[in-house]
């Protein structure tokens, strides 16, 4: 990692694929390609659109999806799994999965 990142959201949106989520597009923010959304269970948290499809007034999910981040440590070596829309899933030293947002990432040739 190039640099820290913290975690923001102890137990943010999560689901699996068919899932509906109530959209809120009042929350704003500058990345693009992300909606802000809440399952039944009223967690909420930035889920991809690119992952999402319409149904009435809520959107399904395609593919399972966890908006957990993963707070790392500048110099932490993480294994990518795959980006989507400026943020990369990853598995951190302690195991755990997560995304944190591809312009803290460093790649090595390791």
């Amino acid at each position: 990692m190039a640099h820290d990142y913290q975690r923001p959201y102890a137990d943010p949106v999560k689901g699996r694929a068919g899932d509906l989520l109530a959209p809120d597009y009042l929350q704003e923010t500058d990345l693009f390609g992300w909606i802000w959304c809440r399952n039944e269970a009223g967690q909420e948290g930035w889920a991809p659109r690119n992952w999402l499809e319409p149904a009435g007034n809520n959107l399904r999910l395609i593919r399972d999806f966890d908006a957990i981040e993963l707070t790392v440590a500048q110099g932490e070596s993480v294994a990518l799994h795959f980006s989507e829309s400026g943020f990369c899933w990853v598995t951190g030293a302690s195991g755990e999965t997560g995304w944190v947002p591809d312009a803290f990432l460093e790649l090595s040739g390791a």
